[in-house]
């Protein structure tokens, strides 16, 4: 049965990324035009100017000091997105404008999601029974913004970020044997949403005085990437773009209210599963840093709300909180593991709880698509 469910999920979201892909005939727009130019720009082109790309894609950025077309964005989802292109470019040998080179990079999205979830559930078996480890794949696969992001609108960032913080959270929590390689997954979850790197609070109760240089070191090396990419662009490789920009925080008067209620997106109006998975936060489990979860999400939290555009665009529920999944999983596993008995069957739990809020969650989305 396990096998099934889980082949049906992937299914599930390949059918629906093919589904969208081919009524829309593209899976390049909105911020996924700025990912995706640095790796279209880079293999094609081979400079990093993006000029015919925002010329393509008919958007623009403004002008960096080095009097170029600048790309606020990350540079991590299009170095995991390259070996995909690359293939793709063997054979088709187009422009890297073309369908099928926007259909690969998309559907390779659906498959980092769709294995972080596998890493996820291998993750919650180590401390969870059956019931509550199933009852918490479906809901995170199927109950929150993850479907949409990981199959819907695949290239973007949230996808490859979903898959990175469960990579470097089960390193973490299973393995702790080399911490230079688990500060590496750090700094590709940096790469990716550089505001991520909160997640390397995790390591705090487990890390040795004597392994924090090789952890550091393993989070250096794997974001020098952007340091390149910002140098390039930007002549400056210290200084993020995001913040020389109109926008910034203001952790003064932070919008917690809106981006948790907003009618417009608010992640517990959207997202209502949540809201148990920070419940079972709170509740003691030995074995798991449990309150260190809930602290690091309410740091993102802040932080989101602090931004100048909190309301985080033309968003499914919180986008900048997919990273976080993974830490709400064990928040569920935990409220779930309430009926790990031998009266409750996961099925029992799916039918009460996971599947009435994953029903809401593809109601949701349908209505989003529709104002969208």
């Amino acid at each position: 049965m396990t096998n099934k469910i889980l082949v049906g999920i992937f299914l599930l979201y390949v059918m629906g990324y093919a589904a969208h892909a081919l009524v829309l005939h593209k899976t390049v727009y909105g911020d996924g035009i700025f990912y995706y130019s640095w790796l279209r720009s880079a293999v094609i082109d081979h400079d990093v100017s993006f000029k015919s790309d925002y010329a393509y894609f008919h958007t623009s950025q403004p002008a960096t000091p080095l009097h170029i077309q600048g790309n606020k964005y990350t540079v991590g989802p299009a170095l995991l997105w390259a070996p995909w292109f690359l293939l793709t470019n063997e054979i088709v040998r187009g422009t890297g404008y073309e369908f099928p080179y926007q259909f690969i990079v998309g559907l390779s999205s659906v498959f980092y999601a769709f294995i972080g979830l596998l890493l996820l559930y291998r993750l919650l078996g180590n401390y969870f029974g059956k019931t509550a480890t199933m009852a918490t794949l479906i809901g995170i696969a199927l109950a929150t913004n993850l479907f949409f992001y990981g199959s819907l609108d695949a290239v973007n960032s949230h996808a490859v970020s979903f898959f990175a913080a469960s990579f470097f959270i089960t390193l973490v929590l299973a393995s702790r044997k080399n911490w230079f390689f688990i500060g590496c997954a750090l700094g590709l979850i940096a790469l990716i949403r550089t505001q991520d790197i909160i997640l390397g609070l995790l390591a705090l109760p487990y890390i040795k005085p004597k392994n924090i240089l090789y952890f550091l070191s393993g989070a250096f090396v794997l974001f020098l990437p952007q340091l390149v990419g910002w140098q390039l662009v930007n002549g400056n490789f210290w200084h993020s773009p995001y913040l020389s920009s109109f926008e910034g925080f203001d952790f003064i008067h932070p919008n917690i209210i809106g981006v948790l209620f907003s009618l417009q997106n608010g992640l517990l109006l959207w997202t209502p599963i949540i809201i148990l998975g920070f419940i079972g936060l709170l509740k003691k489990k030995t074995e798991l840093p449990l309150k260190l979860m809930a602290a690091i999400i309410l740091v993102q939290l802040y932080l989101v709300a602090s931004w100048s555009t909190w309301w985080q665009g033309a968003s499914y529920s919180g986008r900048m909180f997919v990273s976080i999944l993974p830490l709400i999983a064990f928040g569920l596993a935990n409220f779930f593991s309430f009926f790990e008995s031998p009266r409750f069957r996961y099925t029992t739990v799916m039918y009460a709880i996971t599947l009435p809020l994953s029903i809401i969650n593809f109601l949701l989305m349908f209505y989003f698509l529709l104002i969208h």
